[in-house]
């Protein structure tokens, strides 16, 4: 019996990248995965990636910068699965890199309400089921630029920080009903916003910002893999954490 047999699963910003990855993995357990995302063909097609593995995946369009928009998709996943056990909160944009004071302020407002309000609005669709509930696990999808600063890219990193404040914040709020709540700070991941940035940087690596570890960047599906730890059994007293996966850049340590 997998780990997630049965389980009801709602991810934002599952059409690519480590969103995808993720409701592949929590699909291939046995859960039943509600994701969301912008592009329709790109939804159909991991649903049509899902098909044959022991649960399932179902795609519905919504973008999280319209809390109406994120609340319905929530509410479809809610009362077409009849609950929800975990929530990853995924979707997330970058920019094109600049120094703060350079960076167009519609790309500041745009990383602010996808990365963070985006969190913030799912999060309060999310656990006021959780509540309900007396039950329920949130993973957020921060960066390790959360835990540094962020030259070239100032906006992202700010609202990765938040991200983590905000997770930080409801893990307290919410550990009496019965919720776990915690964040992964990934590092670099093989995921289409990455060839964004490295083409938009060029051969200036000076400008990424994080640094990449001598294996380079990671694949989705192992960080997909630390998201499902968050979420099980096995991860029962760990709230309100950060989990940091970068191969070691962030401390120094080459591998």
């Amino acid at each position: 019996m997998s780990r997630f047999d049965g389980k009801h699963i709602v991810i934002t910003g599952g059409t690519s990248g480590l969103g995808e990855a993720t409701v592949l993995a929590f699909a291939a357990e046995g859960a039943d995965v509600w994701f969301c995302g912008l592009v329709d063909s790109e939804g159909a097609r991991v649903c049509e990636t899902a098909a044959g593995l022991e649960g399932s995946a179902t795609y519905m369009f919504a973008d999280v910068r319209d809390p109406s928009s994120v609340k319905a998709f929530i509410k479809s996943a809610h009362d077409a699965m009849g609950g929800i056990d975990v929530a990853v909160n995924n979707a997330g944009i970058s920019h094109d890199s600049h120094k703060m004071a350079d960076i167009p302020l519609d790309d500041v407002d745009n990383v602010w309400r996808t990365n963070v309000m985006g969190t913030w609005h799912a999060m309060r669709s999310e656990l006021s089921i959780m509540v309900k509930q007396q039950s329920g696990i949130v993973v957020n999808v921060a960066s390790i630029l959360s835990r540094s600063g962020a030259g070239w890219v100032a906006a992202y990193g700010m609202s990765k920080h938040a991200v983590v404040g905000i997770t930080k914040s409801a893990a307290m709020d919410y550990a009496s009903d019965g919720i776990r709540i915690n964040a992964i700070s990934p590092g670099p991941i093989k995921t289409p916003m990455l060839a964004r940035a490295m083409e938009d940087i060029g051969d200036d690596l000076s400008k990424f910002a994080g640094g990449l570890p001598e294996g380079g960047p990671a694949n989705p599906e192992d960080i997909a893999k630390s998201i499902l730890y968050l979420a099980s059994e096995d991860a029962n007293y760990m709230n309100g954490a950060n989990l940091v996966l970068d191969g070691g850049t962030s401390t120094g340590v080459r591998q």
